[in-house]
């Protein structure tokens, strides 16, 4: 069939089914990320990166480290969360450490129920404990951390963790 009687059978489509078309002048062409052609002049303002706070070195069973992270969500989201047997936290921020409020909140609950040292490392072992702990030897490695108060703090900082199901039974069987 000839293009031309494409068109005319087209447009004759239009006619019987009463669509009409409205052609429209001057319009800017699309351009991402702008709402407005107005908006095109000015600079978007991008949201700074994060400052990161703490490193994870994730470990296997083998003592081996798998990966490096820089947020307890990204240890919990992790596809090889699994995996981990152990969690080093270090803290790599700004100098000097200055706790967040949830951090505190931790510390503090900690530190009521007697643990024992300076806030900066009580809030380390409280990070350490929300990661991730080998299920076969966690009573050694939450005693380890500092037994009931910084599982207690880690409750605290992170009651919906992955680990947060773990901990709370380990506080009821040592209760």
């Amino acid at each position: 069939m000839p293009r031309r009687a494409i068109v005319q059978l087209g447009l004759a489509g239009l006619v019987l089914t009463g669509c009409s078309v409205k052609v429209v002048e001057n319009v800017e062409p699309f351009r991402l990320g702008v709402t407005n052609a107005g908006d095109a002049d000015k600079p978007r303002v991008e949201r700074p990166e994060p400052v990161k706070r703490y490193q994870f070195e994730c470990r296997g069973i083998n003592g081996n480290p798998l990966i490096i992270l820089s947020s307890l969500e990204e240890v919990w989201a992790n596809t090889q969360y699994k995996k981990f047997a152990d969690v080093v936290v270090t803290y790599v921020g700004p100098q000097p450490q200055v706790l967040v409020a949830e951090e505190n909140a931790a510390v503090n609950g900690a530190l009521e129920t007697g643990a024992v040292g300076a806030r900066n490392d009580i809030c380390l072992l409280i990070i350490k404990a929300c990661t991730r702990n080998n299920p076969p030897t966690i009573s050694t490695a939450l005693y380890g951390l500092g037994g009931v108060p910084i599982v207690k703090g880690a409750l605290t900082l992170a009651p919906m963790a992955p680990q947060a199901a773990v901990l709370t039974k380990w506080l009821k069987e040592v209760a």
